[in-house]
C-alpha cells in the first residue's frame, strides 16, 4: 500500500538521527523488546480503562481454543518481527520500508492467485502505485550505482 512507503519516508531522518550518535549499535531484540513492552503496557491501560481487561482474562480461561489461537497468532507475529527489527538495525530504514511494502504486495497478488480474491480498479491501483514506487527506488539506486562505478 503506497501509505506505507509514504510514512516509512517521512520516519527515516529521525530514524537515523535515534541510531546515529551511539557507540554501540543497537541490537535488533533490543528494540523489539522495548516496543512490545510499551504496546503490552497501552493495551493493558486501554482495555482497563474501558472494563475489558478482566473479562477478557476471564474469556480466555474459559476458551482454551481462542487462547491457543491468540498464542499461536503471537509467536507467528514475534517471528514476523523479528526480521523487521533485524532491518531496521542493521540496514536503512527505507530498506525496511522497501521490503516490508514489497512483501505487502505479493501477499496481495498470492492471496489473488491462490484463493481467488478479487480487486477492484482502486485495489489494483494501489498495487500499481506501491509497486511503481519500489521499482522506482530500485532504479534510483541503481542509476547511482552506475553513477559511481563510472567515477572510479
Amino acid at each position: 500500500r503506497p501509505r506505507g512507503a509514504g510514512l516509512g519516508g517521512a520516519t527515516k531522518r529521525p530514524q537515523k538521527r535515534a541510531g546515529g550518535g551511539r557507540a554501540k549499535k543497537p541490537k535488533p531484540y533490543d528494540f523489539m523488546f522495548w516496543t512490545n513492552l510499551f504496546m503490552l503496557a497501552t493495551s493493558a491501560l486501554v482495555a482497563a480503562v474501558n472494563g475489558q481487561l478482566i473479562s477478557g482474562v476471564q474469556f480466555c480461561g474459559a476458551n482454551p481454543a481462542i487462547f491457543d489461537k491468540i498464542i499461536r497468532f503471537a509467536l507467528c507475529s514475534a517471528f514476523g518481527q523479528s526480521f523487521i527489527f533485524y532491518t531496521i538495525a542493521n540496514f536503512d530504514p527505507l530498506v525496511c520500508t522497501t521490503v516490508t511494502t514489497t512483501r505487502k504486495i505479493f501477499s496481495v497478488l498470492l492471496s489473488i492467485v491462490l484463493k481467488g480474491h478479487k480487486l477492484n480498479q482502486q485495489g489494483w491501483a494501489g498495487v500499481a502505485v506501491a509497486s511503481s514506487g519500489i521499482l522506482g527506488e530500485l532504479e534510483d539506486k541503481y542509476t547511482k550505482s552506475q553513477k559511481k562505478a563510472k567515477k572510479e
